[in-house]
């Protein structure tokens, strides 16, 4: 029996992910068949049934690449040396170089596992995973800035991290509510924020505020 090539069975599992991806984007989780996916990889059911056991596997599959595609992103926005340059890089990797359609689709369907998430306990760790592994380098960035005395030292490089993260999740959510949300102001307000010219004003930050919070924690 002729020995089938690594490459071979990569191919054919990514070509099983995309036609799930197509799949669940189009019809939601849960209208969407094994028989669906089969039919849209123009595979039989006992070969992707090779690959993935059910839908929540897929899934898990699904983030397993997105978290192999962040970490190349990352690679490439950390590969820049000033602080505000990786900042501009993210941006760039994360919302301007993207394929504008099948950036919307990733977003429907992004929206759609978000939403099955509290009812489905795999598909929750699979999303947590994947955050998690973004946060991890974004956490890392934070730190060695705030070593380097560029973000305060006082706030938590979790915390900057999950902000950063929400960004980009939130501009998700705002996509598929509103598809024609313009992504490049969008990263223009981000890097404001990033780079400190987002606030004008002469007040200092309400130190009360932040205290109050806290006790309420």
């Amino acid at each position: 029996m002729p020995k089938v090539l690594p490459e071979y069975l990569e191919l054919r599992r990514q070509q099983i992910l995309n036609a799930a991806a197509a799949c669940f984007a189009r019809r939601g989780f849960h209208q969407t068949t094994m028989q669906d996916i089969c039919s849209e990889a123009d595979l039989s059911p006992g070969a992707v049934y090779r690959y993935f056991k059910s839908k929540e596997e897929i899934i898990e599959g699904m983030g397993e690449h997105r978290q192999q595609e962040n970490a190349a992103r990352l690679e490439k926005a950390f590969a820049r040396e000033e602080t505000l340059q990786v900042f501009d890089a993210l941006l760039q990797v994360f919302f301007l170089d993207r394929d504008p359609k099948e950036f919307s689709d990733f977003c429907a369907l992004t929206v759609e596992f978000i939403s099955e998430a509290p009812r489905n306990e795999r598909i929750r760790q699979s999303l947590s995973r994947t955050s998690e592994a973004v946060r991890a380098g974004f956490r890392e960035l934070v730190a060695r800035s705030q070593e380097q005395g560029e973000i305060d030292p006082s706030l938590d490089p979790d915390a900057i991290a999950r902000v950063m993260v929400s960004l980009y999740q939130g501009y998700i959510i705002q996509k598929v509510i509103d598809p024609e949300i313009d992504i490049v102001a969008y990263a223009d307000a981000a890097r404001a924020l990033f780079n400190g010219s987002f606030w004008r004003g002469d007040s200092p930050p309400d130190e009360g505020l932040r205290r109050r919070l806290a006790l309420q924690h």
